[in-house]
């Protein structure tokens, strides 16, 4: 009982400490993505590698292609009574700028193969952000290693507030 109080005032801490040093900076996005589309291949290139997006059957064919620093998302945006992009090891993904940029090729992707998958991207660069920040603490490490950007999370990550201090 007491080692789940001081783990979660550690990860309050945490999160304020975050929360307050970011607060003042000043930020300028600058994308730098292409969207490619190769049949079988990567969907666009990032600032670092590429990005892969499939079902978990396409991306296992791909599984040869794709390096150290490319990018997988898992489209389960059809087969899932809450549709559902699954970025596999976000929390490796520590710079802002690129997250955007992966967030961005994702709107891209939906825009190309439109379903009822329906998020914004100021709430998904806020879910990310948080799934980072609880990884970071080895908060659930099982759940928030990959960031699931499903259509149920996009009202309870709507917090205009948060993303205005955070500056995602």
């Amino acid at each position: 009982m007491k080692k789940n109080r001081l783990r979660n005032g550690l990860i309050f801490i945490g999160i304020l400490v975050v929360l307050l040093t970011r607060y003042n900076k000043d930020y300028e996005y600058s994308p730098n993505y292409e969207i490619v589309e190769e049949v079988g291949h990567e969907f666009a290139k990032y600032s670092e590698g590429k990005v892969f997006i499939g079902t978990k059957r396409e991306l296992i064919g791909l599984i040869d292609e794709i390096g150290e620093n490319d990018i997988v998302v898992i489209d389960q945006r059809r087969y899932n009574s809450d549709p559902n992009m699954r970025i596999v090891d976000s929390y490796k993904v520590k710079d802002k700028e690129i997250r955007n940029e992966i967030l961005e090729i994702i709107c891209k992707y939906e825009e190309k193969y439109p379903t009822v998958w329906d998020r914004t991207i100021e709430t998904m660069r806020l879910e990310w952000y948080m799934h980072n920040v609880s990884f970071l603490f080895n908060h659930q490490i099982d759940r928030t290693g990959d960031v699931d950007l499903d259509n149920d999370d996009e009202e309870y990550y709507n917090i205009k507030l948060l993303n205005k201090i955070l500056r995602l």
